[in-house]
């Protein structure tokens, strides 16, 4: 019926309509298009981001390949990556028990302690992190005094064997606002029979958990696995305020090393070399999504 009405809609009704999407469609072309394929047109030039444009073929990935610094880089963005993906654990064992509170105003108050850090801009969170870090007047040295355990201050993000580690334990007690939404709609989205189903089987709180709770959210779950996965391999703002890649390149991943080749004092080359950078990122993120997608599938 709905296809019957298209097809009977006047044309200049129809070209209206279309003008109306026209706008949008250009703006995504323009900011998100565009510079993604002349990102990936770049890769196979060395470019300076303005006159030098020398076609080198496949030159800068070779140099990738003998580049100590990116396998650096990658083995860092590695270990966020694995951390990232465990520290998802607490936000689903909150969601699950928030979901069982039986009071619903007592529910409701914890939904909204849990939204306000959206509030909070995240570069002002990195900045207060970076304060807490300070080993002159930061809280962790400054608690470690108070608690007299001063010989184990330390420089923490000043140190290559810890800001790793620091920039990994940031943001205790690790609580996704964005993901601990989606995992408890799609708790809220479940027929209640279903609970009411396990309590007369004697299913206790556990089982419960495990048996229930945890497949139903494997669709939500995929979603913010490829989420975290995504912000993982391409993002590298954190690395960025906190330590600058780090000491050292203790904390670099590629995503700031594509940043520091094309921004950070380089030479006529580096832009094209940085696109190469960008693209392995691409298809890097690419291919762990079309994984993610493969093994978890939502029931």
């Amino acid at each position: 019926m709905n296809g019957k009405r298209e097809r009977l809609m006047p044309e200049p009704r129809r070209l209206i309509a279309y003008l109306f999407i026209l706008p949008a469609l250009l703006m995504t072309v323009l900011f998100d298009y565009y510079p993604i394929l002349n990102g990936i047109y770049h890769a196979f030039y060395r470019w300076d981001g303005a006159k030098v444009e020398k076609f080198v073929g496949l030159s800068n990935f070779r140099e990738i390949v003998h580049d100590s610094v990116f396998w650096i880089s990658v083995w860092n963005m590695t270990i966020f990556l694995v951390f990232h993906i465990v520290l998802m654990v607490p936000t689903i064992v909150v969601c699950i028990v928030l979901f069982r509170i039986k009071s619903s105003r007592a529910q409701y108050a914890y939904r909204i302690l849990f939204c306000l850090p959206m509030v909070v801009p995240g570069l002002v969170s990195l900045l207060l992190w970076q304060f807490m870090y300070n080993p002159q007047f930061g809280f962790f040295n400054q608690l470690l005094d108070k608690i007299g355990l001063g010989e184990w201050k330390q420089l923490w993000l000043g140190d290559p064997n810890l800001a790793l580690w620091c920039l990994i334990l940031m943001g205790f007690p690790w609580i996704g606002t964005i993901a601990a939404l989606i995992y408890l709609g799609g708790l809220q989205n479940v027929d209640g029979s279903i609970w009411d189903a396990a309590k007369v089987d004697g299913v206790g709180p556990f089982m419960q958990a495990i048996k229930l709770e945890l497949p139903l959210l494997k669709g939500q779950f995929k979603l913010n696995l490829i989420g975290a996965i995504s912000a993982t391999v391409t993002g590298y703002s954190t690395q960025l305020v906190m330590t600058n890649g780090g000491p050292g390149f203790s904390t670099i991943v590629p995503g700031l090393y594509m940043y520091q080749k094309a921004f950070g004092g380089a030479t006529d080359t580096e832009f094209g070399y940085a696109s190469a950078v960008g693209l392995l990122l691409f298809l890097i993120a690419l291919l762990i999504t079309i994984a993610t997608m493969k093994f978890i599938r939502s029931e």
